[in-house]
C-alpha cells in the first residue's frame, strides 16, 4: 500500500500520466463506440496537460510553495547548534563517470558550507539513505559529505545520517542524531519548493529548528509575456515539481506525519 501511495498512484496525476491515462481510456471509449465520452477524455487531457505546460501555470504552481518559506539573508538567521541538510540531490557514481553529480536543489549542499563558515552553525548534519533501488550504494549523505568536503568543509564539522529513505525518515532520524550528539537547535536546510513539507514533518516530529530555504525554481520563470500561456518542456517540469509535494503533502497528512 506505501508503495502504491507514494509511487504509483502520483503518476497518473502528473500531468504527462494524466494525459496518456486520458488517451487510453479515450481509446477505448471509442472502441466501445462511445465518442461522446471519447472526446471528453482526450479534450480533459490535452487541457491538462497544456496548462501544466505554461509558465504562467508552472509559476503559480512554485509559488504557492516557495512562498511559505521564502529565502532570506544569512545574516538575519540565529545562531543554532547544527545546519540539517536533506538529501535527494545527487547521482552517484556511475561506469561511464567516475564522479558523482549534482542534480536540481544541490544549493542546499553550497548553503550549509556557507552557514557553518558563517559562523551561524557548528557541525552539519547530513540526512539521506540509499534509494531503495539501488541498496548496494553508498548512502547519498556520504556522496554528499564528500562534496562538502570540496567546499572547505572539515570531516570534523560533518556529521552523518545515513538510513533515512523520505522526509518523516529525514525528521525522526535527525531528531535522534541531534540528541546523540548533544545538539538542541538547528538551521533545516532544503529547497524552496519541499520546504513546506519538510518544514511540517519536522515540526510533527518535535525538532527544534528555523526553515532555511534556497534554491527557488520561481527565480527562472518567465511570465511577463505572450510566451508565458504557450507550453514548454521547463514549465511542465516545474509544474511537475510542485504537483508532486502538494501530493506528498496529502499523502502525509493522510499518514499522520504532517
Amino acid at each position: 500500500m506505501s508503495l502504491f501511495l507514494d509511487k504509483i498512484i502520483p503518476l497518473f496525476v502528473y500531468p504527462v500520466g494524466f494525459a496518456v491515462l486520458a488517451g487510453l481510456a479515450c481509446l477505448f471509449s471509442l472502441a466501445l463506440g462511445r465518442r461522446r465520452k471519447a472526446v471528453a477524455l482526450i479534450t480533459l487531457g490535452t487541457l491538462y496537460l497544456w496548462l501544466a505546460a505554461t509558465p504562467i501555470v508552472a509559476l503559480a504552481l512554485i509559488n504557492s510553495l516557495e512562498e511559505q518559506h521564502p529565502i532570506v539573508s544569512i545574516d538575519t538567521l540565529p545562531k543554532a547548534d547544527v545546519a540539517i541538510v536533506l538529501g535527494g540531490v545527487s547521482v552517484q557514481s556511475q561506469k561511464l563517470n567516475p564522479y558523482a553529480d549534482l542534480k536540481s536543489g544541490a544549493d542546499r549542499i553550497l548553503h550549509a558550507a556557507r552557514l557553518l563558515k558563517a559562523g551561524k552553525v557548528d557541525r552539519i548534519l547530513v540526512s539521506s539513505g540509499r534509494p531503495v533501488s539501488q541498496l548496494d550504494t553508498r548512502s547519498e549523505a556520504d556522496v554528499i559529505a564528500g562534496f562538502l568536503r570540496e567546499f572547505g568543509v572539515d570531516d570534523a564539522d560533518i556529521v552523518l545520517e545515513s538510513e533515512a529513505r523520505n522526509t518523516r525518515e529525514n525528521a525522526v532520524n535527525s531528531l535522534a542524531s541531534m540528541r546523540e550528539n548533544g545538539f538542541s537547535s538547528a538551521l533545516l536546510v532544503t529547497s524552496a519548493l519541499h520546504m513546506p513539507r519538510a518544514a511540517a514533518v519536522f515540526s510533527r516530529a518535535g525538532v527544534r529548528f528555523t526553515p532555511v530555504s534556497i534554491d527557488a525554481l520561481s527565480s527562472s520563470i518567465e511570465a511577463r509575456s505572450v510566451f508565458a500561456f504557450l507550453p514548454n518542456s521547463k514549465a511542465l517540469d516545474y509544474s511537475t515539481q510542485a504537483i508532486k509535494e502538494w501530493i506528498g503533502m496529502l499523502v502525509y497528512y493522510l499518514r499522520g506525519w504532517v
